[in-house]
């Protein structure tokens, strides 16, 4: 009789890969990842895709290869085709970007990769509910706005598929433990040089234990309540800039009092997507970067200020005008 995740991840594996011929599942060889191998393996054959299990060696530690030869006969006892890589992710890093940020981009990049290679239309990955909760703390944290509501999605972007975002840590662990099945751990996750393990480690057991036990499960339901708000929100700014905002000899421009008009809860996002489609980098964007811009609006006079991603905004008359700036951008 299936227990209490198994029909929890049926139900978003059937959502998920309903009509998917063939999928990735990408398995670092840890418990999260382990248990949604097991997990999407054991679908019914008429909801399970061709799988493909797919493991990176991000070369950031001894003992990666030994995940990477765990992984390998894991796959091979599932009977599943597997597919590996080496990427030395530090010599891959951009001047931009942390060691987190590097190591999810040349993953990603692996994974789409591996899919385009095998014709697969979804691309299974281990994020749980605490890694959702992890990542609209850090972001609320980094004052990303009402951006950080919307987190990680089951489905999207692309082919990416999240099956276990309704489930803890605890309770895949526990799935795991019950059926004897082993897993890898990762030295690192115990680090606290990384921000996602201090959130992890430090954050929110302190809210567990001193708030409510159910605190990941209490931030993820409270933000997707918020985030509908939100989309109806963003829906409406949309509309708006479309409305405000022109492109005049290469710059992109808005409507300064046309803008500085709208009530604040409309007139911030619209500041953002102007942000967005003006070229700042999404990343280092903050809801300080939006307050400058916004009181670059109201500004009596001539006024300008840099902003992430080597952009300017300058109000000249009645417009603000984006361009690329020639001193560095403010971050």
């Amino acid at each position: 009789m299936a227990d209490a995740v198994e029909v929890a991840f049926h139900r978003e594996a059937a959502a998920a890969l309903t009509g998917c011929p063939r999928a990735i599942v990408a398995c670092s060889g840890g418990g999260d990842s382990v248990a949604l191998l097991h997990l999407t393996a054991r679908l019914a054959p008429a909801l399970r895709p061709d799988l493909i299990v797919a493991h990176l060696d991000h070369a950031l530690r001894r003992g990666s290869a030994v995940d990477l030869r765990f992984v390998s006969q894991l796959a091979a006892k599932l009977d599943l085709p597997f597919v590996a890589a080496r990427v030395d992710v530090r010599a891959s890093r951009r001047k931009d970007e942390s060691l987190e940020e590097a190591a999810r981009r040349v993953r990603r990049r692996f994974l789409l990769d591996v899919a385009k290679a095998h014709g697969a239309t979804a691309i299974a990955t281990g994020h749980t509910l605490d890694d959702q909760a992890e990542t609209i703390l850090m972001r609320l944290a980094r004052g990303a706005g009402p951006t950080a509501l919307f987190a990680m999605t089951a489905r999207g972007p692309g082919p990416f598929v999240k099956p276990l975002l309704s489930l803890t840590r605890d309770a895949l662990r526990r799935w795991l433990a019950k059926r004897r099945i082993p897993y890898r751990e990762d030295p690192t996750n115990a680090s606290l040089a990384f921000d996602r393990n201090r959130v992890r480690r430090l954050v929110l057991p302190v809210l567990a234990r001193e708030l409510n036990p159910a605190a990941a499960r209490h931030i993820v339901d409270g933000a997707a309540r918020l985030r509908e708000d939100a989309i109806l929100l963003d829906t409406m700014a949309r509309e708006r800039f479309d409305a405000l905002a022109a492109r005049r000899r290469g710059a992109l421009t808005i409507a300064a009092d046309d803008l500085g008009a709208l009530p604040r809860p409309i007139a911030s996002r619209v500041a953002r997507i102007a942000l967005d489609e003006a070229g700042c980098d999404p990343r280092r964007v903050t809801a300080r970067h939006v307050d400058a811009l916004l009181a670059l609006v109201i500004a009596a006079r001539p006024a300008s200020v840099d902003l992430p991603g080597r952009v300017t905004a300058r109000r000249r008359g009645g417009l603000v005008e984006f361009r690329p700036c020639l001193s560095p951008a403010t971050s």
